[in-house]
């Protein structure tokens, strides 16, 4: 992984502040909001580093942040039944991202993807058929 030492440290120290405040998050709705972090500062470096691992990291955990938030948002409309975001899904969300570190750490390309695709998978639960094939045992989130 080709990034400058600076752009490195500023993305490791985001991401492992944002562990700790998703951590100790009061609410769920904070929690999201921290973890939209993550793809924030990734965003900011490749505007001056851009590279394609993090751009594929950048691309995943927006799109997990926003599928936690829509399917978040869907359990405060009025007369919408949602499962909402289970308890497995946040457990999942927030035990990718020291993998996520880790693997960052290392520098290995390899197992960041491994993890963007726990991200992915974790993203698809949030959707209808995603959530049918997580109840039927087809979709699992390694937790």
């Amino acid at each position: 992984m080709d990034i400058p030492k600076n752009y490195f440290d500023l993305i490791l120290k985001e991401f492992k502040d944002v562990q700790e405040l998703c951590t100790n998050a009061e609410t769920p709705d904070d929690a999201v909001y921290y973890f939209s972090a993550l793809h924030g500062v990734l965003n900011r470096v490749m505007n001056f580093c851009c590279i394609p691992i993090l751009i594929f990291m950048h691309q995943v955990l927006q799109a997990t942040h926003q599928a936690i938030s829509n399917r978040q948002s869907m359990t405060i409309k009025p007369g919408v039944t949602s499962n909402g975001v289970t308890d497995e899904m946040w457990e999942a969300l927030f035990s990718y991202i020291p993998l996520l570190i880790s693997a960052f750490e290392k520098k290995d390309e390899d197992e960041i993807r491994r993890i963007l695709e726990k991200f992915s998978n974790l993203s698809y639960a949030t959707t209808g058929n995603g959530r049918y094939l997580q109840l039927r045992g087809r979709l699992k989130l390694d937790v």
